[in-house]
């Protein structure tokens, strides 16, 4: 295991800045998707307005449309039919109004719109119950929404519901987004054979895929039940045959039966840092192979889990073009904390509304091995070197 320990272990803003600069080194790939499942993707380029919106003058409301200056110097016209969504107007008849439906483009000669319930039907046609309206009022005018030319989706914004109603009424039906990632995980460790006297049931490889492929990626995973090295070293080999990104949890630490960092090595793979001075995951390590990252994840569950969140999902965003950093919640503790000295520690905690923001209250965990607590927690409080947490002082927490 000689070169292995951890004497040249990075800081935490050092490990995040090195995978995030070789996830936008990486080219970006893109695919064309259908809008129905464009939701959740990552736009690939910008979507830009074909028309703008609305496409023409519109009704606000219900009501009648017609000339203002008629309507001030008359007090009451004669109506000259209905238009209603979808139609291409006549001309208004001069001095007439006309009945108009919501969404109804505003016929020529018409400038102004009253709702149906301020106008009242006289023998002489249709005239205002209420004052009469302001020139101009409850139209809506062409393109005040939009322009032509406009970025609707901008590259990089996941898509939701917003951006699909937005780009259907575009007429949109594909879109170019961000080609996502091929992560493989594999779990290793003699203790996950089956008939092992000690076996314990892989938990990192489900809650790994499911952490990773809520992120966009498209996960495959494989488990190397064994610690023998030439076992472990054809699984790997496996698990990077056709990955974009390798994860691999357990075996990544200084014990006898800690492999993972020999084998790649031997595959030829470039150690971009060993271990990083956060707790709990100090054993992190990232190895680059054949251009692509594979991270090397502690086999302890709790361990592996803030690792994942911490670097694995802010790399897989930024490779998808998408903003690394995730959802950050400003709050206030309601606890003391610090981290080891020289450390990064990270502490999963409860949200609790206030009045004035949210409060943070520390969820117990019995440490590194630890998964129900985060089962409790909402969010994972940040713990810079020399920044302890005090009650009352507001801190940053990564929502979980």
């Amino acid at each position: 295991m000689s070169g292995n320990d951890f004497a040249g272990q990075v800081d935490h803003p050092t490990a995040l800045r090195l995978v995030l600069a070789h996830a936008r080194a990486a080219p970006p790939a893109t695919t064309r998707v259908p809008l129905a499942q464009a939701a959740g993707r990552v736009a690939g380029a910008d979507v830009r307005a074909t028309t703008c919106r609305p496409p023409a003058d519109i009704s606000a409301m219900d009501g009648y449309a017609f000339a203002h200056a008629a309507m001030a110097a008359r007090g009451c016209l004669p109506v000259d039919g209905r238009t209603v969504a979808g139609d291409r107007p006549e001309p208004l008849v001069a001095g007439h109004a006309r009945a108009i439906l919501t969404g109804a483009r505003i016929p020529a000669g018409a400038d102004c719109v009253m709702a149906a319930e301020r106008m009242t039907m006289t023998e002489g046609g249709i005239a205002p119950a209420t004052a009469l309206a302001a020139h101009g009022a409850n139209i809506r005018n062409r393109g005040e929404e939009f322009a032509t030319g406009t970025v609707l989706v901008p590259r990089g914004q996941v898509v939701d519901w917003r951006h699909v109603a937005l780009l259907a009424s575009q007429g949109v039906r594909d879109v170019t987004v961000m080609r996502r990632p091929r992560v493989c995980v594999l779990s290793n460790g003699a203790e996950l054979a089956a008939d092992a006297p000690g076996a314990c049931m892989d938990s990192n490889g489900p809650m790994l895929a499911a952490l990773l492929g809520g992120a966009g990626a498209r996960v495959t995973t494989h488990v190397a039940a064994s610690d023998n090295v030439a076992t472990q070293a054809a699984r790997l080999r496996a698990a990077r045959a056709g990955a974009d990104v390798l994860v691999t949890s357990g075996g990544i630490s200084v014990g006898g039966t800690d492999h993972m960092l020999d084998i790649l090595r031997d595959m030829g793979g470039r150690v971009l840092f060993r271990g990083v001075s956060i707790r709990p995951g100090r054993p992190f390590t990232v190895v680059e192979h054949d251009g692509a990252l594979v991270f090397c994840l502690p086999g302890n569950p709790g361990a592996a889990a803030i690792c994942a969140l911490v670097f694995v999902l802010p790399y897989l965003r930024a490779r998808m073009g998408a903003d690394p950093g995730g959802t950050q919640v400003p709050g206030v503790p309601d606890f003391m904390a610090e981290a080891p000295a020289g450390m990064t520690g990270f502490i999963p905690v409860a949200l609790h509304p206030t009045g004035a923001g949210w409060r943070f209250s520390r969820v117990e965990t019995v440490g590194s091995s630890d998964i129900i607590s985060f089962t409790r927690a909402d969010a994972l409080l940040t713990l810079p070197p020399h920044e302890p947490a005090r009650p009352g002082v507001p801190a940053w927490a990564i929502r979980l």
